[in-house]
């Protein structure tokens, strides 16, 4: 089978919708979504609409688990804060509640794990994959689940990378296409499909052809500026934080950014 694998929308509309043409395009057999489906930008219900009409298998990410109600956004930074409580404000109660329902964890196919985060101490939605000890412990869990698992997706970072263990020897994979080994144990970040920071401003996400054993990670423009726009609009880029971060991601990114305007 072939499995698009994307993560960290966070109601970015114009980024979604750029994506799934692409997964369109390539003909894939299932789409799964990894979590923090909202959050940062103006279309939530429009985004939770694509979702759920395409009846996409998602996980919860920890913007979607505070904007549910769930949790309270204790540790946000003030953009992110500001923005889950415009959230919260303006989700239907429906929608509200399908982020509510979602789980945290999943085993697809019974061939891969999905979490929106970290796989330890338990699968969770908010511990960052960045760092030796954090992935080494995520290793050993992986291990722990079943010998027919040796794949996890995760997503959070917003950074598109893959990590494969062999031996004891934990090695990051530089290809953009990686045949996996079936000795082996990956953790793969699709990137961000909404809010990318590792220094491409493009959408991020990944093709997992399960036959194969091979993912491709992908990127496709968008049209970033009606995306700021609306946020804008609806005060969500007010904070300092967040107005900076924009304007250092286009700065550092104006090589390969590419505009793309939805009609």
């Amino acid at each position: 089978m072939r499995f698009a694998i994307i993560s960290d929308i966070h109601a970015n509309w114009e980024a979604l919708t750029a994506v799934l043409e692409e997964i369109d395009n390539a003909k894939v057999d299932q789409t799964i979504c990894l979590g923090d489906l909202v959050g940062y930008y103006a279309n939530p219900n429009e985004c939770l609409q694509i979702i759920r009409q395409r009846k996409m298998t998602c996980i919860a990410g920890n913007h979607d688990r505070v904007a549910a109600g769930i949790k309270e956004p204790t540790w946000f930074g003030p953009a992110a804060k500001q923005a889950i409580y415009w959230t919260r404000k303006h989700l239907t109660e429906d929608n509200r509640q399908f982020l509510e329902r979602l789980p945290i964890t999943e085993s697809i196919d019974h061939r891969f794990l999905v979490v929106h985060a970290s796989l330890t101490p338990e699968p969770n939605e908010d511990i960052y994959v960045n760092s030796k000890d954090v992935l080494r412990d995520c290793f050993k869990r992986l291990i722990q689940f079943s010998p027919a698992l040796n794949v996890c997706f995760f997503g959070h970072t917003h950074r598109s990378v893959a990590y494969e263990s062999k031996g004891g020897v934990i090695s990051i994979l530089e290809s953009p296409k990686v045949r996996l080994d079936r000795n082996a144990h990956y953790l793969i970040n699709p990137g961000s499909v909404g809010q990318s920071r590792d220094h491409d401003p493009r959408a991020a996400f990944l093709i997992f052809d399960s036959e194969e054993e091979t993912i491709e990670f992908r990127r496709v423009a968008y049209d970033v500026t009606s995306c700021w726009r609306k946020a804008a609009e609806a005060g969500l880029l007010y904070r300092q934080g967040l107005l900076s971060r924009l304007d250092n991601w286009v700065e550092t990114c104006k090589d390969v950014l590419t505009f793309r305007r939805v009609t």
